[in-house]
């Protein structure tokens, strides 16, 4: 019989480690069978008949500490069901409210009906963690504390893994600092506890950790799991997971006593989704840290004479479009800010150094939006993907459809298509019938989500531009870009007179009359902050090229550096995310704060 940890690691890795995809495989729990060695129990024992079934749910506690419930089945046509429809034919339907087959549904169903059909004989003050040990979800736990270990550290490898893989696509981190990390929290424990979780999910880390190729092609690919765990939550906040605290919650989870799981109202009695979670086995805690707070490790007080660095998100008439945050650090602490994603806007500028060191006075970053302006996407115009997608070969997205994957990539290096025509799905979802323009020349079907999906030419007119392609850009007499005038680097930011269009692209008119590109890989609307030159940490390499390959140059720790430019790895390898590097005098170096430092 498997252990927990081996389900979890069919439901998490197995499959990404021989090339297949993630795809969860459920696998029933059985009871557990009296024994001669089980524990002496209560004869305090009551028979509950219920009424209604709640559907199982994640506890989300966010950074301020308020817990809320997110509950599986996102189109399940209710939250909770009656005995009677629980029992009735067509409920695993309902549960998807007939929306799509949720390979999840039919063990929750069933677990549903179990108790809806059998009711519960429990001693009402036995713990949870009693109710799911008799369930034998951990044969190798013969007693309650081992269990409770188990299930802990099962809260701690799913929030860890969600919290990683998000850093991974949000911030970029290389594969020296994610394994360094991972040795320091999540290995210890895996290998602490190795005689009751058993060594799969160990030796499958370890093999995602044991080179650059394999994280960069397995690592981020993790966060498939969250959705399909049920923890729709964007990895923009799954960043400031928290795994100790998430392992805290699932320790005072199967503290409480069954019947805290048993709601009475009005002489009628419902069953928590506590209670049939554990036929999908997998954990239910999770909670959030303030993204201002430090994050693993022992971390000093703040110096009391250092200030913070306050971060706004405003559109051009200064409304807030998100709350401010606040960053707080010891006295020449390095500090790093980023933009937010918020859908229907553009960012168009940056005001403030959005690297740098905490001082003696107070430090602002402010972010400007501006209402996206978006075309109708028409046939024959190209658009690009914005996050990881799927190419298929029928409209309707199935894995057995599935044709080539590309990942989520930065703006400059974002797969393109050219739209050839649109069809839909058999459940009347409109698809975009695409031309692969990447150098495979496959046609295929995918989303017209428009958060996965953009047009790749601007359709608005910004005041300014800045040059983002390594290459740089060309002006031109003519709208049709002949007639060329002069060369703009990477990094120059231009003036904006008008914006025309040319066949199914758009041209800008700069203020001094040349016609530019308004390819969205090529310029981004506003002016953002770019260090101009940076400061070694530590001892650092030098490479000939983004890729950090054809090493040049040793540098010494303590060593300033121009930055010329920038560009990231994997540019044109559309299987694998990219990484931010700084273009210096000779070549190419991490751009990753825990080795560099930026100055003014």
């Amino acid at each position: 019989m498997m252990t927990l940890i081996q389900r979890l690691t069919l439901i998490s890795l197995s499959l990404i480690l021989i090339g297949g995809g993630l795809m969860p495989t459920i696998v029933q729990a059985a009871t557990r069978q009296p024994t001669e060695t089980a524990p002496t129990r209560s004869n305090s024992q009551q028979t509950y008949t219920f009424d209604s079934a709640e559907l199982p749910y994640n506890f989300i506690t966010d950074a301020q500490g308020k817990t809320s419930k997110m509950f599986w089945f996102p189109n399940a046509t209710a939250h909770e069901f009656t005995t009677a429809e629980i029992t009735g034919s067509d409920f695993a339907q309902k549960l998807t409210g007939n929306h799509q087959v949720d390979i999840n549904a039919s063990n929750v169903a069933n677990a549903m009906n179990n108790l809806a059909v059998s009711g519960l004989t429990i001693d009402p003050n036995e713990p949870l963690a009693q109710y799911l040990f008799d369930k034998n979800i951990v044969p190798t736990a013969t007693n309650l504390e081992d269990f409770s270990k188990a299930y802990k550290a099962s809260a701690y490898m799913y929030a860890w893994i969600y919290q990683a893989a998000a850093d991974k696509v949000i911030n970029k981190v290389d594969f020296n600092t994610a394994k360094a990390h991972y040795e320091t929290t999540l290995k210890k424990k895996l290998v602490s506890l190795s005689n009751l979780i058993g060594p799969e999910m160990l030796n499958a880390l370890n093999t995602i950790f044991s080179d650059e190729t394999q994280y960069d092609d397995n690592f981020a690919g993790l966060l498939f799991l969250a959705t399909a765990n049920y923890l729709t939550t964007p990895p923009e906040e799954l960043v400031n997971l928290d795994p100790s605290a998430s392992e805290a919650k699932a320790g005072q989870l199967i503290k409480e006593p069954i019947k805290a799981f048993i709601h009475t109202s009005n002489g009628k009695v419902m069953a928590d989704g506590v209670l049939t979670s554990y036929a999908v086995l997998i954990p239910i805690t999770y909670a959030f840290k303030n993204p201002s707070a430090p994050g693993p490790g022992p971390t000093p007080p703040p110096n009391p004479n250092s200030q913070p660095v306050t971060i706004h998100y405003l559109d051009e008439r200064e409304k807030v479009l998100k709350p401010a945050k606040t960053l707080i650090g010891a006295l020449g602490d390095h500090y790093q800010t980023a933009p937010l994603t918020i859908p229907g806007y553009h960012l168009v500028k940056t005001i403030g150094q959005e690297t740098g060191i905490f001082t003696t006075s107070q430090q602002s970053v402010t972010y400007t939006y501006a209402k996206n302006t978006v075309a109708p996407v028409i046939k024959n115009s190209v658009i690009y993907a914005t996050k990881g997608l799927n190419l298929y070969a029928k409209p309707t997205l199935t894995r057995s459809a599935k044709q080539a994957h590309y990942a989520k990539k930065s703006r400059m290096n974002r797969p393109m298509f050219k739209v050839i025509g649109f069809a839909t799905s058999k459940n009347g979802v409109k698809r975009y019938r695409v031309k692969d323009l990447n150098g495979r020349r496959v046609t295929g079907y995918i989303t017209t989500r428009t958060d996965y999906v953009a047009p790749v030419y601007y359709a608005g007119k910004p005041k300014q531009l800045m040059v983002i392609n390594p290459q740089g850009l060309n002006g031109y007499a003519k709208k049709n870009l002949t007639g060329k005038r002069v060369h703009y680097r990477q990094g120059q930011v231009l003036r904006v007179k008008q914006i025309v269009s040319h066949n199914l692209t758009t041209r800008f008119i700069l203020s001094n009359g040349q016609y530019v590109s308004g390819n969205k890989k090529l310029v981004i609307a506003g002016k953002h902050a770019l260090p101009k030159r940076i400061r070694t940490k530590t001892a650092i390499n030098r490479y000939g090229t983004a890729n950090l390959s054809k090493k040049n140059k040793h540098i010494a720790k303590g060593t300033i550096l121009k930055v010329t430019g920038w560009a990231y790895s994997n540019a044109n390898n559309f299987r694998k995310g990219d990484t931010l590097r700084y273009k210096v005098a000779g070549g190419y170096i991490t751009a990753n704060s825990r080795f560099i430092q930026a100055i003014k």
